[in-house]
């Protein structure tokens, strides 16, 4: 009598195979999800880049006494850009600019730079938002940034 041997694999094993791969999507399908939102918007907190170290530059210059006069198209900083389609918005932002020039510039005064994702990306309208605490002598110290939306960051 001649022994045959079954070749594959049986439907059960089949079965446990596709329930585990399955519970495996499940699983990486959100990190993923959220991996993606977060490389895109890389774009987004990269775009602070040229505002923050012109800021820096403009207000160890100037020191803490003129840092007012470093604003958008002014002393290297880049000009005020709204987001749009492809385009991230950056904006700097704070009260030392918009105060009466008679009222004095203080340590612990704050600067943000806010960008704003591009209208046509996933993240549309989310912002990050890098905030520098104005110090003696023109130092900026820069905190490390906050998103609209905290899995983004």
């Amino acid at each position: 009598m001649e022994k045959i041997f079954k070749k594959g694999f049986s439907l059960v094993e089949l079965m446990v195979v596709m329930g585990i791969i399955s519970l495996l999507a499940l699983v990486a399908l959100p990190s993923y999800r959220n991996f993606i939102l977060r490389a895109e918007f890389i774009e987004t907190k990269m775009a602070v880049g040229a505002v923050k170290v012109s800021f820096e530059v403009c207000a160890q210059m100037l020191g803490l006494a003129n840092v007012r006069n470093c604003r958008h198209n002014s002393h290297g900083i880049p000009d005020i850009k709204n987001s749009g389609t492809g385009v991230v918005g950056v904006k700097l932002d704070s009260d030392i600019f918009t105060t009466e020039s008679s009222e004095e510039v203080k340590e612990g005064d704050k600067v943000k730079i806010i960008a704003t994702a591009p209208s046509d990306s996933k993240n549309a309208n989310q912002t990050y938002t890098l905030t520098a605490t104005l110090k003696t002598g023109g130092r900026v110290e820069w905190n490390k940034g906050e998103c609209s939306k905290a899995e983004l960051c």
